[in-house]
């Protein structure tokens, strides 16, 4: 997966980018490192984001809600296959989140759509 570091200067993160844990600060198991997800909320006057990881640094698929320090995460472009467009639908779905749930949706191949 490809990945560019984000100064925060920069303009940082926005709702929906991709990111990686890539740096490991104090408090944060080692282990996560590489793991992968979405921002859904950034805090800039405090230099956090809510990450919403959905792949573990070992590979496996996971659902799990984070608050990350900005510095430790870097833009990552998402791989997705079918299955994590399964998961992500559902995600908008529980978010009510009509947009993104047609966004998604467009990306499922056609037969799945069922029309």
């Amino acid at each position: 997966m490809n990945t560019e570091t984000i100064k925060l200067e920069d303009g940082q993160f926005q709702k929906g980018d991709w990111v990686e844990l890539s740096h490991i600060s104090f408090g944060y198991n080692p282990k996560a490192k590489g793991s992968v997800g979405f921002v859904s909320i950034v805090k800039e006057d405090e230099n956090i984001a809510k990450v919403v990881f959905l792949k573990h640094g070992n590979g496996s698929r996971i659902r799990r809600v984070e608050w990350v320090d900005i510095e430790n995460l870097s833009k990552a472009e998402p791989s997705l296959e079918e299955v994590d467009l399964h998961v992500l639908i559902d995600i908008a779905l529980a978010m009510n989140d009509q947009e993104w749930f047609m966004e998604l949706t467009e990306r499922l191949p056609k037969e799945l759509v069922g029309w």
